[in-house]
C-alpha cells in the first residue's frame, strides 16, 4: 500500500513539473507571436498583427499587452468597436494599464463616446497625474463638449508638466502666464 501511495505521489509530482514546463513554454511561445505583432504593426501590417496577437492570446489569455495590441491594430483598420472590446479585456487583465486607457478613451472619443472618453482620461490621469497625453485627450473632448474652463484646467497641468503645446494654446487665448 505505501509503495502504490509512493508511486502515485511521485507521478503527481512529476505531472505538475511536465504542467508547469507546458505553460512556460506557452507563455514563451505567447511573447514570441506578441513581438512579431509588434513588428508587423510597426511595418503597416495591421492584419498580421491581429493574426499574431490572436495566436499570443490562445497561447496566453491572461496577456494583457496581446489584447492591447490587438486593439491597437483593429483600430488602425477602422475596427473602433473591437478595440475598445480588446482594450476592455486588456484593462481587466492590468487595470492599472494607463496606455490601454487612454487608447481606449481615444476609440470611444472616434466613435462619440465623449464622456466614456472622458472617464477613460479622468482614471489614466488618477493612476498616473504625470501622463501628459490623458489632460490633452480631457481638454479635446471638453472643448468639443463646450467647457471651456475644463480645457483650460487640463491644460493648465499640462502645461506645468511642460507641455509646449498646451503652454501656446493657453497663450494664443488670453490665459495669463503664458
Amino acid at each position: 500500500m505505501k509503495n502504490i501511495i509512493r508511486v502515485l505521489l511521485i507521478a503527481g509530482i512529476a505531472l505538475l513539473f511536465h504542467t508547469a514546463a507546458a505553460s512556460a513554454k506557452a507563455a514563451d511561445d505567447a511573447k514570441s507571436f506578441f513581438s512579431s505583432a509588434e513588428v508587423k504593426f510597426g511595418n503597416g501590417d495591421y492584419q498580421g498583427a491581429i493574426t499574431d496577437d490572436n495566436k499570443a492570446i490562445e497561447l496566453d489569455p491572461l496577456f494583457s499587452d496581446a489584447y492591447s495590441s490587438r486593439a491597437a491594430a483593429k483600430f488602425r483598420m477602422g475596427d473602433k468597436v473591437g478595440a475598445i472590446a480588446d482594450y476592455t479585456k486588456a484593462i481587466e487583465l492590468d487595470p492599472k494599464s494607463v496606455e490601454a486607457l487612454n487608447n481606449r478613451g481615444t476609440a470611444k472619443s472616434e466613435i462619440g463616446d465623449k464622456q466614456g472618453a472622458i472617464v477613460d482620461y479622468t482614471r489614466v490621469i488618477e493612476l498616473d497625474p504625470s501622463f501628459v497625453p490623458a489632460y490633452i485627450n480631457r481638454a479635446a473632448e471638453k472643448l468639443d463638449l463646450g467647457d471651456k474652463p475644463g480645457v483650460i484646467a487640463d491644460l493648465l497641468v499640462a502645461a506645468k508638466l511642460g507641455d509646449l503645446g498646451a503652454q501656446q494654446w493657453l497663450s494664443n487665448n488670453g490665459v495669463s502666464g503664458w
